[in-house]
């Protein structure tokens, strides 16, 4: 009596309620209307029997059905077919935009329709193309019109059920799959969106015509489209409109129309759906970084030449500073700031630097944030900088101001500190809250210069820093260890240290460095960085803390901590307390140093003689390679071979000259001559 519908397990009604078994008929009505359970077959028509979803049977009653039926069987039957139906979302934006004549869209249905049917050929596909290779792996008989006789059935199986409208037969389906396969997802659309069929329909024309004259990008008003569309509608035997109804047709289609008159950047703004956000719940989790132009006015003069060669001195008083703020969230604390005369990606990286430090201030160490979020200004010149600050950057949509929480921050930044200072300059050029020009004027010449609003806003930042920072730094006390993230001082140093603008080679003593104006030695306790001593150092040091810096390689992309080298005194009288620890150090350090070459050589005259002692046909290159013995010597054994080789010679020249004692002496002085040998060449050349 079990029975899949739709890979749904379900059972008939009637087996609940007869004999009254299970349940009575009006408990069975009750629970339906109440969708206790649910009715997946209705009992209308003729020969129908209406079928309930087992699992969404009250468990009570399903042991009682379990006594009388047994236990349900499980759905092993499932369509292989559905093992290659894959989501498509390329066809979901291809149907979604997709533009019919007159700038009209597929409806949702259609949409739908289509995606289905995109998804289904595409596990088709898969489908003939794997089976036909699995029979054939196993030397099968199966022919491929068969193969295509199995996939039309399955399609067909699984077509209540996926919901497509594909065909059944065998050989249309694979010509729709042909199709498919040539032209793409456009070969699904149904023809009866063409042309013909669109140009009956006189009133969609009009809409058609009418939108777009009001999306048109000039911005024409309601007087202008009527006098173009009824010059239209005089050929086309359409009614003519007023500037009335224009007006109103202007209302009702204002969200199809604006994009036209005001952009992609004005429909987010003011009619697209907005994400309703929340602040973090802790510090540290979130950034935001943006910059702004402080509204403080600052005076600046400038000399000139005049055409006579004199100097000329101007005064200007409209000038002023951009400020790029790191705020966090979680209390509208400003984390990071950094000040100049306009932005650009120096002064974000500034501000950057300002808010990790400023972390070490509050926290006793280096920190970085879980996310930041930012603009897409020189996105990327600065990704480096935002991920190593972060866990995650994730940089807000272009043209949508909304998605920055920090905007609302420089408008309540300005209202509470700026404005109260008399060199302000308002609120924008768009608002209604602005100073008195006259005044302004009056008052100019008292203007601060750069550097003096420059300290404006360091104390208003400062201020509004010391009333948040009791509340962030004990909010930080509770947050979880793992949320906590540490900037170490290499990666610091590698991405903000500054630069001398030269290249350093390591000596016997460290690296010596001009650090403005100031001559530095440092030096590391890494083994590694002596044995790199022949490559060019980039120092990135920071000027509030010079005890250590880092030394990188550009060629090696390699990079070493170094410190100040300790200074030691030459009386013994001078020492105090300290010095004899450090200076340990150093000798600890040359000891470790020294055996760690004692061992490689060790290992490498191991390796060596090893090599010697299993390829006998070396033994006759010692004089030719500077291999030492076990007391370090190499020429005593080269010279000894030499010598050897000479004696042998004498020795034999001796035995010669004992046979001819007989001989006269001429004779034997003439064949001394002609057989005289030279051992120095046997010497030289051994």
């Amino acid at each position: 009596m079990y029975q899949f519908y739709q890979n749904i397990l379900t059972i008939p009604a009637t087996i609940l309620y007869e004999d009254s078994e299970i349940m009575s008929e009006a408990n069975y009505k009750k629970l339906c209307r109440c969708s206790k359970i649910n009715k997946v077959v209705t009992g209308r028509g003729l020969g129908n029997k209406a079928q309930v979803e087992f699992d969404s049977i009250p468990d009570r009653f399903k042991v009682k059905i379990v006594k009388k039926l047994g236990y349900p069987p499980k759905n092993n039957t499932q369509n292989l077919i559905l093992n290659y139906y894959k989501d498509d979302y390329e066809a979901v934006d291809f149907f979604a935009y997709y533009l019919l004549d007159e700038y009209r869209t597929l409806s949702p249905e259609k949409q739908d329709e289509y995606v289905k049917n995109a998804q289904m050929l595409q596990a088709l596909d898969l489908f003939i193309k794997e089976t036909l290779a699995f029979v054939k792996s196993r030397n099968g008989k199966r022919g491929l019109t068969d193969i295509w006789n199995d996939a039309a059935k399955a399609i067909t199986e699984v077509k209540e059920q996926i919901g497509h409208t594909l065909p059944k037969s065998a050989r249309r389906l694979k010509d729709k799959l042909e199709d498919f396969k040539k032209n793409g997802y456009s070969s699904l659309v149904s023809e009866n969106f063409g042309n013909i069929k669109a140009s009956k329909v006189k009133d969609s024309e009009q809409e058609a015509l009418l939108r777009t004259l009001l999306r048109d990008h000039r911005s024409l008003d309601n007087e202008q489209i009527a006098m173009i569309y009824n010059a239209v509608a005089k050929l086309q035997q359409f009614p003519e409109l007023s500037a009335s109804t224009i007006g109103n047709y202007r209302k009702k289609w204002n969200l199809q129309v604006m994009a036209g008159t005001k952009g992609e950047k004005g429909f987010d703004n003011e009619l697209a759906m907005q994400v309703k956000r929340k602040a973090p719940s802790i510090p540290m989790a979130y950034w935001t970084v943006d910059g702004w132009d402080a509204e403080l006015l600052y005076q600046k003069t400038t000399i000139t030449k005049t055409l006579d060669g004199k100097n000329r001195t101007t005064t200007t008083y409209h000038h002023r500073l951009t400020i790029v703020v790191v705020l966090d969230p979680f209390n509208k604390y400003p984390v990071g700031y950094a000040i100049g005369t306009h932005e650009n990606p120096e002064l974000i990286q500034e501000a950057l630097k300002n808010a990790v430090k400023h972390t070490e201030e509050l926290f006793g160490a280096k920190h970085k944030v879980l996310q930041i979020q930012s603009d897409r200004y020189s996105i990327k010149k600065l990704t480096p900088f935002y991920e190593m600050v972060s866990k995650k950057f994730t940089p807000a949509k272009a043209h949508n101001s909304k998605t920055k929480v920090i905007e609302p921050w420089f408008k309540y930044f300005n209202r509470n500190y700026c404005q109260f200072a008399p060199n302000w300059s308002g609120e924008g050029v768009k608002s209604d809250t602005q100073p008195n020009e006259e005044y302004i004027n009056k008052i100019k010449h008292s203007f601060p210069n750069e550097e003096g609003c420059v300290m404006q806003l360091v104390r208003m930042i400062e201020m509004d820093r010391e009333k948040l920072r009791d509340q962030y730094i004990q909010a930080y006390a509770n947050i979880p260890e793992k949320a906590k993230k540490v900037v170490s001082d290499k990666e610091f140093l590698l991405h903000f240290g500054e630069t001398t603008g030269f290249t350093n080679k390591l000596s016997h003593n460290g690296l010596h460095v001009a650090i403005n104006g100031q001559k530095m030695e440092y030096d590391s306790f890494d083994v590694n960085f002596r044995m790199n001593a022949h490559l060019d150092w980039t120092i990135k040091y920071d000027s509030d803390n010079l005890q250590e810096v880092l030394a990188y390689s550009e060629e090696k992309q390699i990079s070493f901590m170094l410190i100040q080298k300790y200074v030691q005194p030459m009386a013994l009288y001078d020492r105090q307390e300290g010095d004899s620890e450090e200076l340990q150090k150093v000798f600890d350090f040359n000891k470790d140093t020294k055996q760690m070459i004692v061992d490689s050589v060790a290992e490498d005259s191991k390796l060596v003689n090893q090599m010697f002692i299993q390829n006998p046909e070396l033994n006759n290159t010692l004089a030719k390679m500077l291999i030492v013995d076990s007391r370090g010597q190499h020429k005593d054994q080269r010279n000894a071979k030499r010598l050897n080789a000479g004696k042998k010679l004498l020795e034999k020249q001796n035995k010669k000259i004992e046979k001819q004692e007989q001989r006269s002496w001429e004779d034997e002085q003439m064949e001394y001559f002609n057989n005289k040998m030279d051992f120095s060449k046997y010497l030289d050349n051994e």
